[in-house]
C-alpha cells in the first residue's frame, strides 16, 4: 500500500513544481517558467516571475 502512495507522489512531482518565491504548488505544463544556471524554475504569476528575475543569480 505504501508503494502506491510513494509512486503517486513521484508522479505528482513530475507534473508539479513549487514556486520559489511564494511556495505555491503549480502545474509545470501551464506555469510560467524561467531558466537559471541550467535549472528550470516555475511560477504561479507574473509577479513571482518578475521578482525572481530581478534578483541576482547565485
Amino acid at each position: 500500500m505504501w508503494n502506491f502512495f510513494r509512486r503517486k507522489r513521484q508522479q505528482d512531482s513530475d507534473k508539479t513544481a513549487v514556486d520559489p518565491i511564494c511556495g505555491m504548488t503549480v502545474e509545470k505544463a501551464t506555469a510560467l517558467k524561467s531558466e537559471r544556471d541550467g535549472q528550470t524554475y516555475y511560477f504561479c504569476s507574473q509577479t513571482c516571475l518578475h521578482t525572481f528575475e530581478s534578483q541576482p543569480a547565485g
